[in-house]
């Protein structure tokens, strides 16, 4: 069953180090594009998650957001730099002996100072397990996502795919009529000029336009096409790519059906199938 590359997944966890949320956005691209947008304390861990997502994706632009709020336990630790701020405070009192300079010590100027405050990080190890366990919750829902959507294109995709065998049963249908109609076109043009002709030379003729007006390869290879795209769209996996070139060869069955069309009820069949296909093919970009 075919999985769509757009769809979205969250989930959040409150615990006593604090609240944690995964937030997953997917759109359709040519590849597997993964990107992470996480807090620098976690970054060391992106190359297990991405791991993870290439595990269960193949194709797809997926944002992966993690928002982190720590608790009292696992925030950083400030403290200061008491030593720097006595010197600071001390360069302060001697360059007001000058003339003209008084001193004006405010505090948050004070912090403001390069290595006035320090941060000591806690120890976060013990997070990992946690927030791996929810990126897997948040993947596989995003995955699930992706294939409830892809149900649904299925079945859009299996009914443009009847209307295709419809239009094709209409070209089935006027190929014969269209030689009757040719032989008595050519009856009636010598009948109105009134010669004889040799009944050879009218069958020649005959012949020559059935030559240029056969699309039988065409049908049989649109039906031939529309089978196997039924088929891909039961199959597992990623079949974005093989579905989009099938629309391609249809396309292009199509045209030559259009090109070689001996009336106007087989050009109109082969327009419609020209529309079908344009319609399919917006359809399967979004196809993983």
């Amino acid at each position: 069953m075919i999985a769509s590359m757009t769809a979205y997944g969250r989930r959040a966890i409150q615990q006593e180090w604090g609240q944690a949320i995964w937030e997953l956005r997917s759109v359709n691209h040519r590849y597997l594009d993964l990107s992470f947008k996480l807090p620098e304390n976690f970054r060391e861990w992106e190359a297990d998650w991405r791991n993870l997502g290439l595990n269960l994706l193949h194709r797809g632009k997926v944002e992966c957001y993690l928002t982190f709020i720590p608790n009292q336990s696992t925030a950083p630790h400030l403290q200061i730099n008491t030593e720097l701020v006595n010197q600071l405070i001390s360069s302060c009192q001697n360059i007001a002996e000058y003339p003209g300079v008084s001193p004006t010590i405010k505090a948050m100027e004070l912090l403001r100072w390069p290595d006035v405050l320090i941060t000591k990080a806690r120890d976060i190890s013990h997070l990992k397990g946690p927030l791996t366990e929810l990126f897997t919750l948040t993947l596989e829902d995003l995955v699930e996502s992706r294939k409830r959507e892809g149900s649904q294109l299925s079945q859009i995709l299996k009914g443009k795919l009847q209307q295709v065998l419809e239009q094709v049963a209409i070209v089935k249908e006027k190929l014969p009529l269209c030689l009757q109609a040719q032989r008595q076109k050519l009856i009636q043009k010598v009948a109105e000029v009134q010669v004889s002709i040799d009944p050879q030379r009218l069958e020649q003729e005959l012949v020559l336009y059935a030559q240029r007006t056969d699309v039988e390869e065409e049908v049989e290879r649109l039906v031939a096409h529309t089978k196997e795209v039924l088929r891909a769209l039961e199959e597992k996996g990623a079949t974005g790519r093989r579905l989009d070139f099938l629309m391609q060869e249809m396309n292009r069955e199509a045209n030559t059906l259009a090109a070689k069309a001996p009336e106007n009820s087989v050009t109109q069949a082969a327009i419609e199938l020209k529309v079908l296909i344009e319609q399919m093919r917006e359809q399967i970009q979004n196809v993983e």
